[in-house]
């Protein structure tokens, strides 16, 4: 196994290291010469797509927020995106779930596993999942959903650690699996039952929403489209393309990246014909690739969500 698939594998190493020097770690993944020599090197792609160290986590953002009592509580699956990446996602989900009369507990909590699994490191990601499953698991033994902002780490707890795996042993994943939710489909799901706050405030813009490939795998269709549908003055363009290309870490490697911009080059021109405000995806990873690959700025629903309901 080359030693770049190792350190893809691995989110949790990547942030735990980059975090604490993330100008620093910032300006090499962004400068040309010290991407070419980490092609030549490790075998990553010079251009591409590199999140951006946030320089906090949102778990320790976590540990100091207040939180707000409410008879019905979840817990909060961020994944190692949000957590490095991207910890102001974990805050507006956070603040939407409580503006929805829940109270939001976050575990502690590691990667799902995902990458490794992909990268054939099976042992290994079976470890991961079997640790992240036991913080888990007493939530949803007590009956507490588990809400993730990631469709791929949260199909990686619902099915692909027991099928892909074969998990069907670990008893804490059994648990789990029963209790995890997109928090798309947390939230069409509480629309449905009359318990979504829907006093929305208009949001004039026009985006493009791209459904990400392992959505599909929950088998729940599109529910950002059901809550977009009820956001006044907000215009959706529903992408037809089928992937973005990135496939995780696929499209990162060298030799797998002139492919990856392929898969996605329907996408992106679907997206550049648009012209929208903004364009809009579930997964991380594919929102990295649509901005890399378009310029427009691709955020979460949640965003959107967030600042429909008057939180921003």
């Amino acid at each position: 196994m080359p030693l770049r698939d190792r350190i893809l594998a691995r989110p949790t190493l990547a942030g735990r290291l980059g975090t604490p020097v993330a100008p620093l770690a910032n300006w090499a993944l962004r400068n040309r010469l010290a991407r070419r020599v980490a092609e030549r090197t490790i075998g990553i792609h010079r251009r591409a797509p590199m999140p951006t160290f946030a320089g906090r986590t949102f778990q320790r953002t976590a540990r100091r927020r207040r939180a707000v009592s409410a008879p019905r509580r979840v817990a909060f699956f961020h994944g190692c995106g949000t957590n490095y990446y991207e910890p102001r996602l974990g805050e507006l989900t956070v603040a939407l779930l409580e503006h929805n009369g829940l109270a939001v507990e976050v575990p502690k909590q590691d990667c799902c596993g995902l990458p490794l699994q992909s990268n054939g490191l099976f042992d290994d990601a079976r470890g991961y999942v079997h640790r992240l499953a036991a913080r888990l698991a007493p939530f949803a033994r007590e009956g507490v959903d588990i809400v993730g902002t990631s469709t791929s780490c949260t199909l990686m707890l619902k099915r692909e650690a027991l099928e892909i795996l074969g998990m069907e042993d670990d008893a804490d994943l059994r648990a789990v699996s029963g209790r995890v939710f997109a928090i798309c489909e947390y939230l069409v799901a509480m629309h449905e039952r009359g318990e979504l706050e829907t006093d929305f405030h208009p949001v004039p813009e026009t985006v493009v929403y791209h459904a990400p490939c392992q959505q599909q795998g929950h088998g729940i269709g599109k529910p950002a489209l059901d809550l977009f549908a009820l956001v006044p003055e907000l215009r959706v363009v529903e992408s037809d393309a089928a992937c973005c290309g990135i496939a995780g870490t696929y499209g990162l490697k060298r030799e797998k990246y002139d492919i990856a911009m392929r898969v996605g080059a329907g996408l992106f021109a679907q997206i550049a014909d648009t012209a929208p405000d903004r364009a809009v995806c579930d997964s991380e990873t594919c929102r990295w690739q649509i901005e890399h690959a378009t310029g427009v700025r691709t955020v979460h629903p949640v965003e959107l969500l967030h600042r429909a309901a008057g939180l921003a």
